[in-house]
């Protein structure tokens, strides 16, 4: 069989960005509908990418030998550079995963989320009944500031601030100023938040990012004629010279080694050959972590809020398994949280060095072929009743391989997807423990698409109680 890219929509490539880009769940629904498990997607004037649900090619895709199978996270250049774990070649890649495990393991995880559980309680606390609280800015705050104190070890408030402002206007432009000055007045009320600063800040965050443009990469590239970009670009140099003087920093930090937190961890991890990360690779896989544990966790635990809301029977077994700590049934309804409304709606993407055979079809060496997590989880011959929250599905015998795939999997899977799950059920819990909950609108919102990462629409609105 002539290896040859599998039949797929023939709109045009900016309709198929924006479709892709905005409306993620319905276009790729109706693709599988029309072509099948597998269909090629032009998006933008990106090459066409081969996306697939499935199952035994998602088993050879995510095993197997790694260093014959290459990254497809083309996407997210320029915000990483070329240093970054995503972004290098199979045998760096692994050597790098080997330095950056072993923080996001064990005892280190279990004193990360005592902080989380800080300073969700300390928000939670001033919560009162007949609010309407839009919970995804407030769960922004919380993952940036674990981040900000146990990945990269800020300790002053001044300095936290200035990675929050640089933060938000790189992964939110050209909106991140404005969604971070409403969260702060949100943060600043201490005691009752107006209504309106709550409604402003669910506004902020369902406004959509540049969900499109990823895929045009030339509207990214460094231009002196485009102001936009290189208000972007300036952004972008300003947090690099930050990451630089906190690594820098904690380099010379006399106290260095009674350090806990992930940066100074990193800093004096060594290689096989005894050789420690340089500048440059540190700053890229701090940014990496930024990336991917702010906003992917913060969605999550916005839009486990308001399905616990709009169902009543599993919020009420999810507060009585709080109170018991029931760390069974918790895990499962984060797995199901997870499952149902995945972050990352693709699971991963890989190039192979040979044409790769998907069912009828073989796709030529050099594609990028993606998994459809999304497709995946709502698969009713994986998941049955595949619309319904139900974390009772994993309580059972743990899921069949490869169709619960919210962190990737195989050589490439998320490191810190162990600090996440924990992340997301301390968040719940404390919501469960200390408010009752009630739906703020009539129907679940739908979902909207924020850079990559899909987000409650209207920012995860939830009602006190």
């Amino acid at each position: 069989m002539a290896p040859s890219l599998p039949p797929g929509p023939r709109l045009p490539g900016p309709a198929q960005a924006a479709l892709w880009g905005l409306r993620y769940p319905q276009f790729t629904s109706a693709g599988h509908a029309r072509f099948g498990t597998t269909f090629t997607v032009r998006p933008g004037t990106m090459p066409p990418v081969v996306l697939t649900t499935d199952g035994d090619a998602i088993r050879r895709l995510l095993t197997g030998d790694p260093l014959a199978k290459h990254h497809g996270n083309d996407a997210v250049r320029p915000l990483l550079d070329d240093r970054s774990v995503m972004l290098l070649e199979p045998a760096e890649h692994l050597e790098r995963r080997k330095l950056l495990l072993p923080p996001f393991h064990g005892e280190r995880v279990s004193a990360y989320a005592k902080l989380m559980q800080r300073l969700i309680d300390g928000e939670v606390g001033r919560w009162r009944a007949g609010e309407t609280v839009a919970v995804l800015p407030i769960a922004q705050n919380l993952t940036i500031e674990v981040i900000l104190q146990a990945v990269l070890g800020v300790a002053g408030e001044e300095m936290r601030q200035r990675f929050r402002r640089l933060i938000d206007a790189i992964l939110f432009y050209p909106f991140g100023s404005m969604r971070l000055r409403l969260s702060e007045r949100l943060a600043s009320s201490r005691i009752t938040p107006r209504r309106r600063v709550r409604e402003a800040a669910a506004f902020a965050a369902g406004l959509v990012s540049p969900a499109v443009s990823t895929y045009f990469p030339e509207l990214k590239e460094r231009s002196r004629w485009s102001f936009l970009i290189e208000r972007w670009w300036q952004h972008h140099d300003r947090l690099f010279a930050l990451l630089d003087e906190q690594i820098d920093a904690t380099r010379a930090d006399p106290d260095l080694a009674e350090r806990e937190d992930i940066l100074a961890m990193l800093v004096q991890a060594r290689d096989g050959d005894g050789n420690a990360l340089s500048s440059e690779d540190l700053r890229n896989d701090l940014l990496t972590l930024i990336a991917a544990g702010h906003e992917t966790t913060a969605a999550a635990i916005a839009w486990g809020a308001i399905l616990l809301a709009h169902n009543p029977e599993v919020r009420e077994r999810a507060t009585a398994s709080a109170h018991e700590n029931d760390e069974r049934y918790l895990s499962a309804l984060v797995k199901e949280v997870l499952r149902i409304r995945p972050p990352i709606p693709v699971a991963a993407g890989r190039v192979l060095e040979e044409p790769f055979e998907i069912g009828p079809h073989s796709i030529p060496a050099g594609t990028v072929i993606l998994i459809d997590a999304w497709g995946v989880h709502h698969d009713p011959g994986r998941h049955p009743d595949p619309e319904r929250f139900r974390p009772e599905r994993f309580l059972g015998e743990a899921p069949e391989p490869y169709t619960w795939l919210p962190f990737g999997g195989g050589a490439h899977r998320c490191i810190g997807a162990a600090l996440a799950e924990l992340e997301i059920k301390v968040a719940l819990s404390a919501i469960l423990t200390q408010v009752a909950i009630a739906p703020a609108d009539p129907e679940l919102a739908p979902p909207a698409r924020r850079g990559v990462v899909m987000v409650p629409h209207a920012g995860g609105r939830i009602r006190i109680a």
